[in-house]
C-alpha cells in the first residue's frame, strides 16, 4: 500500500477482508485471505516450511484443510502467495516512485530509505519469511519472481543514474542486488539492530549507500533533502497476529 498525503491506494487484487473460501465448521465467517496468512507466517516462523503442514495451519484456524486447498491448491501456492501479498505494497510504491520523475539518485535514496525503515519496523517473523532456504526451490518460482522484480527496480535506477553521471557503478546488476540486501540488514543482524529505531536504520542505510555511489558525495545532503521531501511511504500488512 502506498500512501500519499494521508492518502491510499490498493493496485487491483482482491478487496481487503472479503470473504474467500468455505463457511468454517463452527458458523464463523468465511475465511480471509489475510487471516491465513497471519496464521501461516506464525506457524511458519515457529516450525519451518516443512513442519508447517496445511492441517497444522488449518487447525489453527478451526477451518478445513479442504477449505485452505481450495483457496490455495497447495502449501506451495499458500506460501507464494503470502510472499506476494507481503512484498506487494513495496512494488506499488517503486511504480508510484517512478511517476514523480525523480533524479534517479533521489528516487534509489527514496526506495532505499522506505524499504530498510519498513523491513526494520516489522515484526521479525515477518521479515524472516524472505530468508526461509525453501524460497530457492522450483515450487516457489512465483516468490522468487516477486524478489526479482523488487531488484529490478533498484537495477533500473542505478542504470539511470549512471548514464546521467550521478552514480558511478562498475556492475549495476550486481550492485542491485546488494542494495536490496542491505535494505534487508536487520532481518539477519537480530540484536545488534534491535535497539535502533527504524528510521535511524534506514536514514543509516541510505546514506552509507548513496555515499558510496555517487560520483560527488558532496551531494548527498541536497540528495536526502529531496528524498526526504517526496510524499509517498510504504506500508507493509501486518502478518504476524498480536
Amino acid at each position: 500500500m502506498v500512501s500519499e498525503s494521508g492518502k491510499s491506494g490498493r493496485k487491483g487484487g482482491r478487496p481487503p477482508g472479503r470473504p474467500v473460501g468455505r463457511p468454517r465448521g463452527d458458523g464463523r465467517p468465511h475465511l480471509t485471505r489475510e487471516e491465513v496468512f497471519v496464521v501461516t507466517a506464525r506457524l511458519v516462523a515457529q516450525h519451518g516450511v516443512s513442519g508447517t503442514s496445511i492441517r497444522m495451519i488449518a487447525g489453527a484456524l478451526q477451518a478445513s484443510p479442504a477449505s485452505l486447498f481450495h483457496l490455495f491448491g497447495s502449501k506451495a501456492g499458500l506460501l507464494n502467495d503470502m510472499i506476494a501479498y507481503a512484498a506487494g505494497p513495496s512494488g506499488t510504491f517503486y511504480e508510484a516512485l517512478c511517476q514523480l520523475d525523480l533524479p534517479a539518485e533521489v528516487a534509489l535514496y527514496k526506495s532505499i530509505y522506505e524499504e530498510t525503515r519498513v523491513v526494520a519496523a516489522a515484526d521479525r517473523d515477518q521479515a524472516a519469511l524472505f530468508y526461509l532456504p525453501e524460497l530457492r526451490l522450483p515450487d516457489f518460482a512465483p516468490a522468487q519472481a516477486v524478489r526479482e522484480g523488487l531488484v529490478v527496480h533498484y537495477h533500473w535506477l542505478i542504470a539511470e543514474g549512471c548514464m546521467s553521471g550521478a552514480l558511478a557503478v562498475a556492475h549495476p546488476s550486481l550492485a542491485a542486488e546488494q542494495l536490496f540486501q542491505l535494505s534487508e540488514t536487520s532481518i539477519l543482524a537480530g540484536e545488534m539492530a534491535q535497539d535502533i529505531p527504524a528510521a535511524a536504520q534506514a536514514r543509516a542505510t541510505a546514506d552509507f549507500c548513496l555515499r558510496g555511489l555517487l560520483t560527488a558525495p558532496e551531494r548527498l545532503d541536497s540528495v536526502r533533502a529531496q528524498a526526504d521531501a517526496v510524499p509517498l511511504t510504504i506500508e507493509i500488512p501486518a502478518l504476524v497476529d498480536g
